[in-house]
């Protein structure tokens, strides 16, 4: 293999001589500041199970996300960590069965299941932290 390579002439050394053997000088690239990587936006599943036969609603935030009637008694939500005013009500809003607050991602819990009925009040399970109610 080295008889393939092109023999070039050595120049005789000098003492105290500085040589290049390139004419060119590569530098590689300095990323600064390293790169992080993106974090990856962890949502937690939350799921609403209605018990019982009532028709209610569901506020989160104030808005409307989730109506349970005779066929949807349950509903599945994917929201990011954080904290959520949470409140169930009958058909009509002014008949409030239960509010409060969900603390969700305080913690490893992936699911989040919330139970409620209009005579039970509100169960969670899969964190016991994560129902602040009023």
């Amino acid at each position: 293999m080295l008889a393939l390579l092109p023999i070039f002439p050595q120049p005789p050394v000098e003492s105290g001589a500085v040589h290049q053997r390139a004419d060119r000088i590569i530098y590689p690239p300095i990323l600064w500041p390293y790169p992080v990587p993106a974090p990856v936006e962890e949502t937690v599943r939350v799921e609403f199970d209605a018990q019982g036969t009532d028709w209610g609603a569901v506020y989160l935030d104030g808005r409307l996300i989730y109506r349970p009637h005779n066929f949807d008694r349950q509903a599945t939500l994917h929201l990011r960590p954080g904290g959520y005013r949470l409140e169930i009500t009958g058909v009509v809003r002014s008949d409030r069965w239960a509010s409060g607050f969900l603390d969700i991602g305080r913690d490893n819990s992936q699911i989040v299941v919330v139970r409620f009925s209009k005579t039970g009040g509100v169960r969670v399970s899969g964190d016991p932290h994560v129902w602040i109610p009023d």
